[in-house]
């Protein structure tokens, strides 16, 4: 490998670690899939008990994530951006439109971004194959400063529009944004991230367009609120749990959701499938399955499981 060679491939990896998301265990992290989204609750390129790392597409717009914290006061209503309580149909058209305005505020800031990546990756390696080094920083490095400083003058005043409360956020950002080109490409999306702060996931979950998976997290959700833990010490799970108080209440918001979406709740709480003819219990919360000997769910640590109908 050339030495040319060698300085894009490490080029490359600087570039894609700024396209990794450090997720902790009481957040639930929306990215892009394709034309929709997605939340990531397991998985990731490296795990521990204290968060695990994910990956977003490595393009500008493609790169948008969400990191939505679950420890929201619960008030028997979905919190809404002003944290005061709003109706089921309510939060969910506050995200669109508050997702959408800061899309909007945002949008004259993507020709620096997409200029970054073209001299990035188009301009300086031609430049880089066929002048050499010398040539290419003489030819490059003048849009690229010229592009860095438009960005963060840029994004700094937008941000601070949006956000006027998170100043140690916008300091990150802009000094990011000024030191590396590299960053510089994916800070407009980075900036973004809190444009659905202050929302329950679920509701998130909902106003995202194309999501994949709402019924399936929804009612996983839905039955760690109906059917309690038992007296073990928890495990984690990918919601934080709720006071108990307000258990029915939020399962409530849950329900009106799911039918405002044309979901039929009363299929969440059936029995799953067999797995296996020899399985004669079921946990009611996490669905796994057990045979007669079993008394407790090991995955979830519930202490009551319930048996399987007969039938047919």
């Amino acid at each position: 490998m050339s030495s040319v060679q060698m300085l894009l491939v490490v080029l490359l990896l600087l570039y894609l670690s700024e396209f990794v998301v450090w997720v902790r265990p009481d957040v639930w992290f929306f990215r892009r899939r394709g034309r929709g989204w997605e939340v990531v609750a397991r998985g990731g390129i490296f795990t521990t008990p204290r968060g695990s790392l994910h990956w977003v597409y490595p393009i500008p717009v493609l790169s948008r994530a969400y990191l939505v914290p679950v420890h929201l006061p619960y008030t028997g209503q979905f919190p809404s951006a002003s944290g005061e309580p709003s109706s089921v149909r309510d939060p969910v058209d506050a995200i669109e439109r508050q997702r959408q305005r800061v899309e909007k505020a945002f949008q004259p800031l993507r020709w620096a971004s997409w200029g970054l990546m073209t001299l990035t990756w188009i301009a300086a390696p031609i430049l880089l194959q066929f002048l050499g080094i010398g040539p290419m920083l003489y030819a490059v490095v003048p849009g690229l400063v010229l592009l860095m400083v438009s960005n963060a003058w840029g994004l700094y005043r937008v941000h601070r529009r949006l956000f006027p409360a998170s100043d140690d956020e916008r300091l990150r950002l802009v000094l990011s944004a000024c030191l590396s080109p590299l960053a510089a490409i994916r800070s407009v999306d980075l900036a973004q991230k809190e444009a659905v702060a202050g929302f329950h996931p679920l509701a998130v979950a909902a106003a995202l367009p194309g999501f994949h998976g709402w019924e399936a997290i929804a009612a996983e959700e839905w039955r760690r609120l109906k059917y309690s833990e038992s007296t073990d010490p928890p495990v984690k799970s990918m919601a934080h749990p709720a006071p108990p108080a307000e258990d029915s209440a939020t399962m409530g918001e849950i329900e009106a959701l799911a039918q405002h979406r044309g979901i039929n709740t009363a299929n969440w709480d059936k029995a799953p499938e067999r797995e296996d003819p020899a399985n004669s219990q079921y946990c009611p919360r996490c669905r796994s399955q057990f045979t007669r000997q079993a008394v407790t769910c090991h995955d979830c640590r519930r202490s009551t499981l319930l048996p399987f109908p007969e039938g047919p």
